[in-house]
């Protein structure tokens, strides 16, 4: 569904500083976005955005739509279906890119941080590792979940392998979904998992049958994980729509980071029957709060693609990315 005719040139000047929020003059009536994110508890700054009303103030209607996989997400932005995208980077999204599809990144979201966080640790079953996960050689031989296709959990299982002289062929990968995991690993039909969905499985609690690796910080610092990706018809209107857009998450990212705690955060802890009062409290300093995409983290996961040829060829960062709406976003 092409939406063309809705993203007309902003007359207005913008005003996006962080402490006065989204005010400038709005085009009336507001402007429908279709935004596809999973409901996990690290999409939180958004639905804080969301709830709060800051896209609204920007003028727009956000929908917000559940995650598909990521080959249906890249196709669905590709076609003009879908705006917006909040996901980690995907092989999907590279092949696109190469062959040319209207596809970007346009922000940076979230990191993988030294201090805090559960972003692509390896969680294991004590009794298979009763000295822990602190020696990652225990791994060969062993069955490791690394989610529903190939992608981030594979790469991340890839460079903790590679930083003790293993690699992937020396352990065997499963795929499952996120629903099915932790199951098997605790039923014993799986040895470990990579964990990309940060306190969304409550393994913590669990751990006198569970040990744990480090997360990925270890091994990349500060490694972003997450993007904003725009589609077509975003990419092809007028900069200050995609701008105002930015403006008003970073805003709700920012108040996240504050201490502020959307409603979806409560709900979705009860939901996963896990402790609100510790998930809410839980660390928030894994996020990105300007928007600032790192192309160094964009790098490793590109060259990782190419060398396991997922991709025909190596792709060049600079085509992956579009900075032109964070620029004028954080300029105004």
């Amino acid at each position: 569904m092409r939406r063309r005719d809705l993203f007309t040139a902003c007359m207005g000047t913008m005003s996006l500083a962080a402490g006065s929020g989204c005010s400038l003059r709005k085009p009336s009536p507001r402007q429908k976005l279709t935004l596809s994110a999973s409901k996990q508890l690290s999409m939180s700054s958004l639905y804080l955005a969301q709830e709060w009303g800051y896209f609204r103030d920007a003028g727009f209607d956000v929908e917000l739509l559940p995650g598909t996989n990521p080959l249906q997400s890249t196709a669905a932005m590709a076609g003009g279906k879908l705006d917006i995208l909040f996901t980690g980077i995907t092989i999907s999204f590279l092949n696109a890119v190469l062959k040319g599809a209207p596809l970007k990144i346009v922000a940076g979201r979230e990191i993988a941080s030294p201090s805090c966080g559960n972003i692509s640790v390896i969680y294991g079953l004590r009794r298979t590792f009763p000295r822990g996960l602190t020696d990652l050689r225990q791994l060969k031989g062993k069955r490791v979940v690394t989610g529903p296709s190939i992608g981030f959990s594979q790469f991340t299982l890839d460079a903790h392998l590679a930083s003790v002289g293993l690699s992937i062929d020396d352990v065997t990968p499963v795929t499952l979904s996120s629903s099915q995991s932790v199951a098997a690993l605790i039923g014993g039909s799986v040895d470990a998992l990579v964990l990309n969905n940060d306190l969304d499985r409550d393994l913590a609690s669990m751990s006198s049958q569970v040990v744990r690796t480090q997360n990925l910080a270890h091994i990349y610092p500060n490694f972003q994980v997450s993007h904003i990706f725009f589609g077509q018809t975003l990419l092809t209107a007028h900069v200050d729509i995609g701008a105002r857009f930015l403006a008003a998450y970073l805003r709700g990212a920012r108040e996240f980071a504050r201490g502020k705690t959307p409603r979806f955060m409560e709900n979705c802890a009860r939901t996963n029957r896990l402790d609100v009062k510790r998930v809410t409290d839980a660390c928030r300093g894994t996020f990105t709060l300007n928007g600032e995409v790192d192309m160094q983290s964009l790098r490793p996961f590109a060259e990782w693609a190419a060398r396991r040829k997922y991709t025909a060829r190596l792709a060049d960062v600079s085509q992956l990315v579009d900075l032109r709406f964070l620029g004028r976003a954080r300029a105004s």
